[in-house]
């Protein structure tokens, strides 16, 4: 069967199991199999849980002893409380007998506790395993959780001895593909390469230095094996990306692409860590292959809607890559030029129609951006406008055109529409607050937009050495984040811009203070960690001594309680 085939009886499936749950049908059966991949499908969709949860309560009640249901419905259940997950396996392993299903709930308890950061149980937990059953994954788990107790030799031990095995089952025409979700990974160890073994073993190159020696050869191991192995290649590619070691990286990929030229997943790929490794020369050319590539592959009428729909997202999201660079590097001519090569390409290509590729709306702003550069500000203002003309209730271009206003001196024009724009906001904010049930997520909506506008217009006064002005539409805005609901990336956005602000300017130091401490109150010493870490605000030190200040009543709040 190939992969199209395979996918569209996923895609049948699924829709069956969700055809019958909505008609309440008395009777829903399917092989084991079938469950599993209908489980697997809704555990990656997250926002469909009711199927999911769903489909494990049946295909529970229809294959009670079934190890693999057990383990995804442990997972299930441990996304809400994994302590009651634990419960469950310890309650499912006194009633199965068969020792290898013993071995892999207990295995399992050990993951759900790792994931929790209860490392020193779930070390104890995956080394009892190894009494009954000794594999790679075992093996690997146990060394996970010696890197995170910061014992890096152990570790290292354990990675050896699950190198060791996966060599000692080596055969060339093995099953390379591991399915790594729940109970696969475990009871199909002794395939070529454990699933995560790579990770692990990346992350104490990364963390430790010294550990390259070890394991790069033990890595490399395998491509001397098979050198035509593509997962190899792809493997060892991704190891080095983990480690951070992109030169290394980047020939991996090369090797893959002279097996395999025309895989736009490597080349993808290939670009990502040619970037990394901090090359620049050339990254137009990579770019333009996938491009390349990509119109060939969109071609095909054939494609599944979720193939074509992920071909056209690295579609739009090279050609911003493309126009990013150019803009970059202040080739204006050059991103002007693509820009209106994707305008043709619209009118081309029948894909271009599909709304996951970026809008219009995108390549008018940048050719308003470019125009600004130019300082032709009649072009800029026109293609500001052109956004407005097909998308009129679309804020954040109003907000930009405002913006754009201020910045080409057409001062009243730009205040009427920021106070346009600032009246909608809060109508909304307010038809919104009226209803017994506010939307969350809409109100939230309304005032990241209403943070975008101040912000916004607070950094380009900013920029034209307006700092009181500037200042002084961040304490409006703040002012009334701080008696909102649903505002807590707001806030933070808004505190952002206010204290990069103040520590250039060295002024409004006690109304930052208040502020700091009214947020601080209201969500806790996260914030003031966040602030203290990503802001550099050593620059100020009243601000600096200040926030170390709450700090310390933060940890010795904590202390007591």
């Amino acid at each position: 069967m190939n992969y199209q085939d395979e996918n569209e009886e996923i895609d049948y499936l699924i829709n069956d199991f969700k055809n019958k749950v909505e008609n309440k049908a008395n009777l829903i059966f399917y092989d084991i199999d079938e469950w599993l991949d209908i489980i697997d499908f809704f555990s990656i969709e997250n926002y469909q849980k009711y199927y999911l949860e769903k489909a494990i309560q049946l295909a529970y009640k229809q294959y009670p002893d079934n190890e693999e249901v057990i383990v995804r419905k442990a997972d299930f259940i441990a996304e809400i409380d994994y302590k009651k997950a634990l419960v469950y396996l310890l309650a499912e392993k006194k009633r199965l007998k068969n020792p290898e299903h013993l071995t892999l709930l207990a295995y399992q308890g050990a993951k759900i506790l790792s994931k929790n950061n209860k490392n020193k149980e779930a070390l104890n937990t995956a080394q009892e395993c190894l009494k009954h059953k000794v594999n790679e994954y075992i093996l690997n788990l146990i060394a996970y959780q010696y890197i995170r107790l910061f014992k890096y030799e152990e570790a290292s031990k354990y990675l050896i001895k699950a190198f060791e095995i996966c060599y000692n089952n080596y055969t060339k025409n093995r099953a390379e593909e591991v399915r790594s979700y729940g109970a696969r990974d475990f009871l199909c160890a002794g395939t070529t390469i454990a699933d995560g073994l790579i990770s692990t073993t990346s992350l104490l190159c990364k963390i430790e230095n010294k550990y390259k020696e070890i394991f790069y050869p033990i890595v490399e191991k395998f491509v001397e094996y098979d050198p035509q192995n593509l997962s190899y290649w792809e493997m060892i590619a991704e190891f080095y990306e983990k480690c951070e070691d992109y030169p290394k990286a980047l020939n991996a990929c090369e090797y893959y692409l002279c097996l395999k030229p025309d895989d736009l997943d490597m080349i993808r790929r290939k670009y990502l860590n040619y970037i990394d490794s901090g090359n620049k020369k050339d990254r137009i050319k990579i770019l333009e292959k996938i491009i390349e590539l990509l119109e060939i592959k969109l071609q095909n009428k054939t494609l599944l809607n979720q193939t074509r729909n992920d071909l056209l997202n690295t579609y739009g999201v090279t050609y911003k890559e493309i126009i990013n660079i150019y803009l970059e590097e202040n080739k204006i001519q050059e991103c002007e030029d693509i820009c209106k090569e994707i305008l043709k390409k619209s009118l081309q290509y029948p894909f271009f129609s599909q709304e996951i590729l970026f809008t219009k709306s995108y390549i008018y702003h940048t050719l308003s951006r470019i125009y600004l550069e130019l300082e032709k500000y009649n072009l800029a203002e026109t293609y500001a406008a052109k956004i407005l003309e097909i998308e009129p209730e679309n804020y954040s271009a109003k907000i930009a055109y405002s913006e754009l206003l201020l910045i080409i001196g057409k001062f009243e024009q730009a205040e009427e529409l920021f106070q346009s724009i600032y009246d909608s906001i809060e109508e909304n904010i307010a038809e919104l607050k009226s209803k017994k049930y506010p939307n969350e997520l809409k109100l939230e909506e309304q005032y990241s937009l209403l943070t975008m506008l101040f912000t916004t217009w607070a950094k380009s006064f900013f920029v034209e050495n307006s700092g009181d002005a500037s200042l002084n539409l961040l304490n409006n805005l703040i002012e009334e984040l701080l008696t909102a609901d649903y505002v807590e990336d707001c806030l933070y956005t808004a505190f952002a811009t206010y204290i990069e602000i103040v520590t250039h300017t060295n002024t409004h130091t006690n109304n930052l203070e208040k502020y700091i401490t009214e947020a601080i109150d209201m969500y806790g010493p996260l914030l003031l960690e966040d602030l203290m870490e990503v802001l550099a605000l050593e620059k100020n030190e009243k601000l600096r001594l200040f926030l170390e200040e709450l700090q310390e009543y933060f940890d010795n709040d904590e202390e007591i309680n």
